[in-house]
């Protein structure tokens, strides 16, 4: 088995990068990273990481066409010859890496599992602040983010591109989505994207520049600035493992 996991990064060296990179490889075999077009010093930080292969962008920008970019990132993922890939975000962190080694050693055959996804919206010491109204509800379900990698020869074909959507167009290719209903991996994805309240307002702005209300409802959009009195906020502990002084300084920023 080997297990890869397939990232896009733009310029997030001051972010979560390390502390993310560093969580995946604790139960992945190797994380391969498409590079953006960062100029913030990301790329080469990677490039200096032991089993973290990088590549630069060769076309479209991520928020020129995230279709595209994320085609070309999983493209970049099956040059490792992976078994098994898991599609994140440099802002996410998986709370049980174990766990998700686990299904991928017990594969039956179906092929397609799911993690939970779960906002971040605050944190400190102590505690995860997840944002639970709207459409900001954790995914229980889960998003099938983790596959079984099919032969090169296989990853080629159609059915194995993601929609060609400029936004909002999954991380998971067509085939995965045919799989029929994945199964649920006890662990969930914890997104930081919208931790930082001082880096709100910009990536507020550049979503709604590039989104206008043509992928996710302007409602939602609109949401992500409502004022603290608006937003339901649930309690989390952080998961055991997860390195909470290097991530807390990035979300109070």
């Amino acid at each position: 088995m080997k297990l890869v996991a397939a990232m896009i990064v733009r310029n997030e060296l001051g972010r979560y990068l390390r502390p993310c990179v560093e969580s995946l490889l604790t139960f992945c075999d190797e994380v391969r990273v498409y590079d953006d077009g960062s100029d913030d010093g990301s790329r080469e930080w990677l490039q200096a990481q032991e089993r973290v292969a990088v590549t630069a962008t060769a076309g479209t920008h991520f928020f020129e066409h995230e279709g595209r970019a994320r085609n070309a990132a999983l493209r970049w993922a099956m040059k490792g010859a992976p078994t098994h890939l898991l599609a994140v975000d440099a802002d996410e962190f998986v709370s049980d890496g174990q766990a998700v080694r686990a299904a991928c050693d017990e594969d039956a055959g179906r092929g397609v599992w799911a993690l939970g996804m779960q906002e971040v919206w605050k944190a400190d010491a102590g505690n995860l602040w997840l944002r639970i109204d709207g459409g900001w509800r954790a995914q229980e379900a889960g998003i099938p983010i983790l596959w079984r990698a099919p032969p090169a020869r296989v990853a080629q074909t159609g059915a194995w591109q993601i929609p060609d959507r400029a936004l909002a167009c999954g991380r998971e290719p067509l085939a995965v989505r045919r799989l029929g209903r994945p199964i649920r991996v006890p662990a969930d994805v914890l997104h930081f994207g919208w931790a930082n309240e001082n880096d709100r307002a910009r990536r507020y702005a550049r979503y709604v520049e590039h989104d206008g209300g043509r992928f996710h409802r302007s409602q939602h959009l609109d949401s992500i600035m409502w004022p603290d009195r608006r937003v339901r906020l649930k309690r989390r502990h952080w998961p055991p493992g997860l390195d909470r002084e290097a991530i807390i300084p990035k979300a109070a920023a």
